[in-house]
């Protein structure tokens, strides 16, 4: 198969569109981060008017540039953006058929819809959808939008963004981009590899950081008088511009947390302003592109005919068949369907047998054994009104009054039939109500919209003009009893008895004539419908491929769940990278491959045996030659990877060459960071961190270094370290946050920390210093060092954010204080580590930048001590207890869990209530001769 050029994937996609209705539109005049800026975007999806659309966007994203070296990593990438408004219905199906226009054969590849809940808070946008992956690789952003510039849409738009170099690398089987033909006999690098390494250069080491502030701000103050003159364009014109020196500034290492949100809530503020005249705007022009046939929703209707069933009980499924769920959207219907069937069913009186629930990314079914075929008839009695109230005139000749007439009629019974009856110490007037039982299907017809709407989900969508939301589409319902079909519409899908097969197969309809034919028809089509064989399944296969090269799969618990949830039919694939890899670090090296890929990792096997023959697809293509490499590498990792492909073994050796090539693209990117950072000591980025700011209020990250160093000293004496200890403690707290503006934790912030160990033991620090800058993050850190780092990081944030006024309000806790309150007290607690949070937080508050006054301590202790007794009583103690002891004693977080446990046991004795008063007459004594009760000694002692 000839190569495809750059130039001819583009024009390929312009037919494609074009011919299914987009407008072929040009790419915009400005930096924009991503086509979805463009205002053929960002102001298009905005209100009424239907709009279809298809353009190239050269986007840039400083942080991504790579000086021309990484292959899959650009400053200035080329997107294809597609925008479908309103939601034609069958968009992925689309997606993929425009796929196979430019010659990618979704059967030969492993393409997957990967969970994205995608933000931008720069244009106060949302929307939920899918990474689109190839082979491992990301090449499309798949969107439902939800919200623009503040605006919550409707009609919702189906935005479809393409990574054009990554297509043409996967298209190609090309190692780089930069060889590949752009059109005609000029190859892509020869039109961009210099500006990439020129830009790249700017962004990274030469844009001036204060002129970037002073930039963002005239920009801003443009915008904002466009806005004031009712310019729009121009308006949105400069909020790009905000939004590019924003990152160049980010690309610099000059935005702390805090100040990035403050950053986001200008940028923000702006884009609503814009986004709402855009609006206005719109409809004073009356909204010219809206035809009368547009405004108005369309009617579905399900069928009124008459229902026929069996006498008999009959197998009952429900079958929701959806656009790939999110991994964990996937356990959470599954465990609301365990318990609402059940109730459902007892609710509308139906006997039934077992009850099923199965889950998978596509597919949400509910299968009863035996269902019956109608309700029981039953008598039901009613209460109404008080006896006194419902009838008038003497014994002989009782006549009803309004109250007793209507209580009779709203339940369907005669006057004569009311019943008085005795109850709660009254008389009152009863009605037998008789009811008569109705057919299953009729009554399933009613209950199962409801049932499919209970389902919810932490983040729902809304796709099309039925308005409902759900976790992703559902674009069809099967409801059978016997082979009798349960007509029901909800989410404009109306139920039938026709499932989707595997997306890999082409998603094809298969028709289940009974619902006791789902399973065979299910497996027929390959699909592995319960959740724990599809995870055993691929537990025995990643095993198995593991052991082909005499290593053992890093099998994460949460991993396996995840990926379990991502395929209907799993194939291992094992992989293999370049050895040389090896001496990055090995938490660099499973992060990328657990966090970015979800493979598993492989390590040394040291009690190597030969496993079972390999049930590991078409293993007999693997490259095993990196093995016999290992002598030179200390890494106990084998140079080896298993990704979990969603369909067969065809062609699975396109999918290890494409999964090979995107790991190997991304260590390189490691690997580039890595080497950058290690041309300069730990210590050396210290000084950035000047530029990096924490809070406005509070200074930069440099200053909270410097108030940690400071706190560390005092936390020293407090925490008993010895001489020694306080040394590492000094020049660990000294190098603590030096990582933050290196390049691998800019691009990888989880591991903040740990390469602030390894780059500590590469710059010759001693092992103690290394690794208690790796444990300031860690819940509980071992060494009493690292201990202290974390004491003085999280007391500095806590004191600090309070007095500035940032203490977290009902659920919302952007700075994570309620996670750092706990992470002073856990370790002090597991560890019984005897520590004053009083003095502490006194010590901590006396070096912050602005007052923080007792009130301000006082609060922040009662914070702390609100999640210690959230950790007590979740513990299983009795909040009275647990009340007593903080009251007395609750600034010792270790002290007072020990006593929290001591008391428990002493008010458990049977003996309790003679003691107490006993012991209450010592302490008013004590207290009466001036003797704190709170003494050590006269604690009480356990045993």
């Amino acid at each position: 198969m000839p190569k495809s050029s750059f130039q001819e994937i583009i024009l390929k996609l312009q037919d494609f569109w074009a011919s299914h209705g987009c407008l072929i539109t040009q790419p915009y005049y400005t930096q924009v981060g991503a086509g979805t800026m463009n205002p053929a975007t960002f102001l298009r999806v905005l209100g009424p008017e239907p709009w279809n659309v298809a353009y190239v966007e050269p986007s840039v994203r400083p942080d991504d540039g790579r000086y021309g070296e990484n292959p899959n990593r650009f400053q200035l990438h080329t997107q294809y953006q597609v925008i479908l408004k309103p939601d034609p219905g069958n968009p992925q199906e689309l997606y993929l058929e425009s796929l196979r226009a430019i010659g990618i054969d979704p059967r030969q590849h492993d393409i997957r819809f990967v969970e994205d809940n995608w933000e931008q808070p720069a244009i106060s946008a949302w929307g939920l959808g899918w990474e689109v992956w190839l082979d491992g690789q990301e090449i499309t952003q798949f969107t439902y939008f939800q919200q623009m510039g503040g605006v919550t849409l409707d009609p919702v738009s189906v935005e479809i963004t393409y990574g054009l170099e990554r297509i043409l690398i996967a298209l190609n089987n090309a190692p780089a981009i930069w060889d590949e033909i752009w059109g005609g006999a000029v190859t892509y690098g020869e039109v961009r590899r210099q500006e990439e390494f020129e830009h790249s250069k700017y962004y990274f080491e030469v844009a001036d950081v204060q002129a970037m502030r002073e930039v963002f701000e005239r920009f801003e103050r443009e915008a904002d008088a466009c806005l004031e003159h009712g310019l729009v364009l121009p308006a949105h014109d400069y909020v790009l511009k905000c939004s590019h020196t924003f990152n160049i500034l980010d690309t610099r290492g000059a935005v702390g947390v805090t100040e990035r949100q403050a950053f986001f809530r200008r940028m923000r503020e702006l884009a609503r302003r814009v986004a709402l005249a855009y609006l206005e705007q719109r409809k004073e022009l009356e909204y010219p592109l809206l035809k009368e046939s547009q405004t108005s929703k369309v009617e579905r209707r399900v069928s009124t005919g008459r229902l026929t069933f069996d006498i008999r009980p009959a197998d009952f499924l429900l079958e929701i068949g959806t656009e790939e769920l999110p991994a964990g959207d996937v356990d959470s219907a599954h465990a609301q369907l365990l318990t609402r069937v059940p109730a459902l069913l007892d609710e509308l009186h139906l006997t039934h047998g077992g009850i099923r629930i199965f889950s998978t990314p596509r597919r949400l079914a509910v299968f009863v054994d035996s269902l019956s075929p109608r309700q029981p008839d039953r008598e039901e009695l009613v209460k109404g009104p008080p006896a006194d109230k419902a009838f008038v005139g003497q014994i002989a000749n009782l006549s009803y009054t309004p109250a007793a007439l209507g209580f009779a009629r709203k339940n369907g019974v005669e006057p004569s039939a009311l019943e008085v009856r005795e109850q709660d110490g009254g008389k009152y007037v009863f009605a037998v109500v008789k009811q008569k039982g109705r057919p299953t299907p009729e009554v399933l017809a009613e209950a199962l919209p409801k049932l499919v709407e209970s389902i919810k989900f932490d983040k729902s969508m809304r796709w099309n003009d039925a308005g409902v939301a759900f976790s992703r589409p559902i674009r069809w319902l099967v409801a059978l009893l016997g082979e009798t079909v349960i007509p029901f519409e909800y989410a404009g899908v109306v139920s039938g008895n026709v499932t989707r097969g595997l997306r890999p197969y082409g998603s094809p309809e298969i028709e289940i004539k009974s619902a006791d034919k789902y399973f065979a028809v299910i497996k027929n089509a390959g699909i592995l419908l319960d959740t724990e064989e599809r995870k055993a399944s691929i537990v025995e296969q990643v095993k198995q491929a593991a052991a082909l090269v005499g290593g053992e799969a890093i099998l994460d618990d949460a991993l396996l769940a995840e990926v379990t949830n991502l395929v209907e039919m799993p194939t291992a694939v094992m992989g293999g990278f370049d050895p040389e890899f090896l001496q990055l670090p090995r938490d660099v090296l499973i992060s990328t491959m657990k966090k970015h890929q979800r493979y598993f990792p492989v390590e040394r096997n040291k009690s190597r045996v030969e496993g079972p023959k390999s049930k590991v697809a078409d293993s007999s293509t693997l490259d095993l030659r990196p093995f016999d490499r290992l002598r030179t590498t200390p890494s106990t990792l084998l140079p080896y990877f298993i990704a979990v492909r969603n369909g067969d073994d065809f062609h699975i050796d396109i999918v290890r060459e494409g999964n090979e090539h995107v790991l190997g693209a991304r260590f390189s990117d490691a690997d580039f960071f890595v080497r950058e950072d290690l041309k300069h000591k730990l210590e050396d980025f210290r000084p950035r961190l000047g530029t990096l700011i924490f809070q406005k209020k509070l200074g930069s990250m440099l200053d909270k270094s410097e108030r940690m160093s400071k706190l560390a000293d005092e936390l020293a004496h407090m925490l008993s370290l010895d001489e020694k200890q306080t040394f590492d403690l000094r020049r660990a707290t000294f190098l603590a946050k030096a990582d933050l503006v290196t390049k691998m934790v800019v691009e990888m912030t989880s591991l903040q920390g740990v390469m602030g160990c390894e780059y500590a033991l590469r710059s010759g620090e001693s092992q103690a210093v290394a690794e208690a800058i790796g444990e300031q993050y860690q819940p509980v850190p071992k060494t009493k060092a690292g201990l202290a780092v974390a004491l003085a990081d999280r007391l500095d944030s806590l004191a600090g954010l309070f007095a500035a006024g940032l203490a977290p309000t009902g659920a919302k806790d952007p700075f994570g204080l309620r996670r750092a309150a706990i992470g002073v007290l856990q370790p002090l607690i597991e560890q019984d580590i005897s520590f004053d949070l009083r003095a502490a937080l006194k010590s901590a508050s006396a070096l912050e930048p602005i007052p923080v006054s007792d009130e301000i301590q006082a609060q922040v202790l009662e914070f702390i001590l609100g999640r210690l007794r959230a950790l007590l009583i979740d513990s299983g103690y009795k909040y009275d207890v647990v009340d007593a002891v903080l009251a007395a004693q609750g600034h010792d977080p270790a002290r007072a869990s020990r006593a929290v446990r001591q008391l428990s046991a002493w008010v458990s004795r049977a003996d309790w209530h003679t003691i107490l008063p006993a012991y209450a007459r010592c302490v008013r004594i004590i207290r009466s001769a001036g003797v704190s009760s709170d003494q050590p000694a006269l604690s009480p002692v356990e045993g």
